[in-house]
């Protein structure tokens, strides 16, 4: 119990004023409180007010800004200041860019050294295709049963990293990743007795599978905090270090691949531990108090739709390639999902297309939200139609920017195509039609995905997190009944068709709810 009502009191503006800056009323305010864990019954004895109403009104009268007396910065620039803020912007923005697709760096590590040697830290080109079905299948399996803690540990532990309050963010980090490693382990459990139980596949190939499973799902799960601590180096750093250390043995017949694997697997994942860990104990140093309790029991409560997010988003990715795999084409009796070398490196080609595109959504999102904070704080409650139009404006703005930029980077995916360096340079077999024909409808399909992705993301952060589930389960069932329907009646490839309707009908879905939402964008977009 909180006896100290003026400290309390003021801790809990401050908290709200970061969080929201200036509120537009006095129910936004109140749902800020709901958010943060206060609930009315606790409001007298913790901050002597009667009711949360109450204190959300003396809240909004302090935090209110009065936009008579406010004068806009932009309207006080001299013309000869308006060039550079322009360049600044278009700094910021490249800036923001460059920063967001940094980890590509990992990404281009791995693809050279497959193309100099045939191998990468999970990938050898001389694997026949029963071991590349084992590989594959671990990575597919292992990046699905992540993504949810992944989701979970971006959008718990970076509330607390911009508050400073490095021990906190330090204790849930290690926390959540403890516990991520013992959900991995647990479903590949499950996983081996249920097989053991309906033998699907031989029991040495499926204990192949998970366990490059867990090598690669506890690899994206340490990546994880790196993205919210703005330390992408390091996952481009500790996987140049793996792979530094494994291309020596490559031709050393007492390490078979499969130990080289998990080598540099263990040695990415040992790497960026030990950063974390002597990360933290440097920040300690400097963390500000947050006065926020580590509830272990309420933080899965609390994260269990961002966790399910994760997991139908990674999900989504690969229901494609598992319906192409399990076709009476590629399949056989011993192994009903059986990788088929065309249709993956089609799909290759097209997900360097997202990776590249995907850069933008963190522009996107942070050019939004940063309007939001900086908008509210000249709006008055009579002027709403302006603010609403304002942030459709900059709504609209962002998905032109998606789709303008997929222009030039699909022109990158052409050259790959039919460029003098492009992939039949560096290939011994060329690229076939059926190579092409894959990755340009894959490339149609994620570019309506990170539309999608970004309306979700918009959806998310204005606590619509079952409107986007719903939808999400929807495009999954989508993906696998139309790909399966396709794929079935004319070819296997055609699953990738799954995909491309699938993402066009989430992009539908989420962009009719945006556009629901910004009818009353005043309440939503400071929740």
């Amino acid at each position: 119990m909180v006896t100290n009502f003026e400290k309390s009191n003021s801790e809990l503006l401050q908290n709200v004023k970061e969080k929201i800056g200036s509120p537009v009323s006095v129910e936004v305010v109140l749902a800020t409180l709901e958010s943060l864990g206060i609930k009315s019954e606790n409001v007298p004895e913790d901050f002597g007010y009667d009711d949360s109403w109450t204190l959300a009104s003396d809240i909004f009268q302090k935090l209110a800004v009065k936009p008579l007396k406010v004068v806009r910065p932009e309207n006080n620039l001299k013309s000869t200041e308006k060039p550079k803020k322009i360049l600044l912007n278009s700094y910021l923005f490249v800036k923001q860019y460059f920063f967001s697709t940094s980890y590509l760096l990992a990404f281009a590590i791995q693809l050279t050294s497959i193309i100099v040697y045939g191998f990468s830290i999970y990938v050898y080109t001389g694997f026949n295709h029963v071991q590349s079905t084992v590989v594959v299948l671990g990575i597919i399996i292992g990046m699905i049963i992540s993504g949810g803690f992944i989701q979970v540990i971006g959008n718990q532990v970076s509330k607390h990293f911009y508050l400073k309050d490095y021990r906190l963010v330090e204790q849930m980090t290690f926390f959540l990743l403890k516990k991520g490693v013992v959900f991995i382990f647990l479903t590949l459990l499950v996983i081996m007795v249920l097989n053991l139980i309906i033998p699907i596949y031989p029991y040495k190939t499926m204990l192949l599978i998970v366990s490059y499973a867990f090598g690669v799902g506890l690899l994206f799960l340490v990546f994880s905090p790196l993205h919210v601590i703005r330390n992408r180096k390091v996952i481009f750093l500790s996987t140049l270090a793996a792979t530094l250390i494994c291309l020596p043995f490559i031709n050393n017949t007492s390490v078979n691949i499969y130990q080289l694997h998990f080598l540099g697997l263990f040695t990415a994942i040992g790497s960026v531990i030990l950063f974390l860990i002597f990360y933290f104990k440097r920040k300690r140093k400097i963390s500000i108090s947050s006065n926020v309790t580590f509830q272990k029991g309420s933080l899965f409560y609390n994260n269990i739709y961002p966790f399910l997010y994760g997991f139908l988003i990674n999900f989504f990715f690969f229901i494609d390639r598992i319906i192409a795999w399990s076709s009476n084409e590629t399949s056989n009796f011993f192994l009903p999902v059986y990788y088929e070398k065309d249709y993956e490196i089609g799909m290759d080609l097209s997900i360097i297309f997202f990776l590249l595109l995907a850069g933008f959504l963190e522009h996107s999102n942070n050019s939004l939200f940063n309007f939001l904070n900086t908008e509210k704080k000249y709006t008055s409650l009579t002027n709403l139609k302006e603010y609403r139009k304002k942030i459709l404006s900059l709504y609209i703005k962002n998905i032109s920017v998606i789709f303008l930029a997929s222009i030039p980077i699909y022109m990158v995916i052409l050259y790959i195509f039919y460029g003098q360096w492009g992939y039949n340079y560096f290939f011994t077999e060329p690229l076939k039609s059926i190579n092409i024909k894959i990755a340009n409808i894959g490339v149609l399909g994620y570019l309506f995905l990170c539309f999608g992705m970004l309306n979700s993301s918009y959806l998310i952060s204005m606590k619509r997190h079952e409107k986007v589930l719903k939808i999400l389960v929807l495009a999954c069932v989508l993906n696998i009944s139309s790909g399966f329907i396709i794929s079935r009646l004319f070819s296997y490839e055609d699953s990738v068709y799954g995909m491309l309707i699938a993402s066009v009908a989430f992009t539908y879905l989420t962009l009719k709810e945006n556009l629901n939402i910004y009818k009353n964008i005043d309440y939503y977009a400071t929740l």
